[in-house]
């Protein structure tokens, strides 16, 4: 996970609670492949308007693996210094304090290009935007689901290697090995005449021979890779994780596994399991500007959902379920 920039408060949040901890999956490629896909999934679920300054995918970043971002005006703590002041930014940052609801009511930041001398008010001397009511990320989705879609193609792909090969043989001398190993080199090749000496498959000890003699000189073992082939189960599979991921984010989807006899009901019913949970920030988030934009009235920052067009059908995103409209 090095190659990851993810923080440690946050890795420890994600996996120091799991039975088992520690999984086996976390620095294969596979695992790093599909975490950078679905986080790049679930980046694409929000449509954010922010100055042009601020470096925006930093900013998503913070806010989705920590849940909060603070909003900081540098020039307060420039001390005169233009060479200081970078005017309103997002900052990943620490709060503090107990408020008479049991709110967080400071915030501060550590920056080696500016120094606050002291703890910001939230909503007063800085503001801080949430996508969550419990002030932690969402990355968690992302760390579950690429979990199970590495170990699912472990398994994918040893199914592909064992679909490859559907016999055993057995041989009663190194020769004989030898000529079947040729042969089957030879057949894999492509080539369409294979030649060999076929007293090189006797054994010339027939005592020493076991099961084996000249009459049956090798024995073969059909696998029946046809009955055992898996794989078209475990791209179900992997269809089946992912409609799971994109309802967890909010991204329209429909359950293929009976997409031929889907009825009006079920479609919302789907439609409204797909934007629970993608509601529920974006009333968090909603909140949260407003509360920065009154810090910061000139502050130029919007977020809506990305609406989705399937181009073929003209579908658009299953989330009208509430209201898409910009923050």
């Amino acid at each position: 996970m090095a190659t990851l920039p993810l923080y440690y408060e946050q890795l420890n949040d994600m996996r120091g609670h799991r039975v088992p901890s520690a999984g086996v999956c976390y620095t294969s490629e596979t695992f790093l492949y599909f975490w950078r896909s679905l986080y790049q999934r679930l980046s694409s679920r929000f449509d954010w308007t922010v100055p042009d300054h601020w470096e925006k995918e930093i900013f998503e970043f913070s806010l989705y693996s920590l849940g909060f971002v603070g909003i900081f005006d540098t020039n307060k703590y420039a001390d005169g210094d233009p060479a200081k002041m970078f005017g309103i930014i997002p900052a990943p940052a620490t709060v503090s304090g107990v408020g008479v609801q049991m709110q967080p009511t400071e915030i501060r930041t550590a920056n080696p290009h500016f120094y606050m001398p002291k703890s910001e008010i939230i909503y007063e001397g800085a503001g801080l935007i949430r996508i969550t009511g419990d002030y932690r990320g969402i990355l968690d989705i992302v760390d579950f689901y690429a979990e199970r879609l590495a170990i699912l193609f472990s398994s994918i792909d040893q199914s592909i290697i064992n679909s490859r090969f559907a016999y055993i043989v057995a041989a009663n001398t190194p020769a004989a090995a030898a000529t079947i190993k040729a042969i089957f080199d030879a057949r894999n090749s492509g080539k369409p005449l294979m030649v060999f000496d076929k007293d090189k498959l006797k054994n010339k000890d027939v005592s020493k021979a076991s099961s084996l003699d000249n009459t049956d000189p090798i024995e073969v073992f059909d696998l029946e890779v046809g009955k055992n082939y898996i794989t078209d189960k475990l791209l179900l599979d992997y269809r089946s994780i992912m409609h799971e991921f994109d309802m967890e984010i909010g991204i329209p989807n429909n359950p293929y596994e009976k997409a031929e006899r889907l009825v009006s009901n079920e479609i919302e019913s789907n439609s409204a399991e797909t934007v629970a949970r993608s509601e529920f920030w974006m009333s968090c988030l909603t909140r949260s500007i407003d509360k920065t934009k009154a810090v910061f009235p000139d502050l130029d920052i919007s977020v809506k959902f990305r609406q989705y067009d399937t181009g073929n059908t003209g579908a658009r995103e299953a989330g009208k379920v509430g209201d898409p409209d910009v923050i």
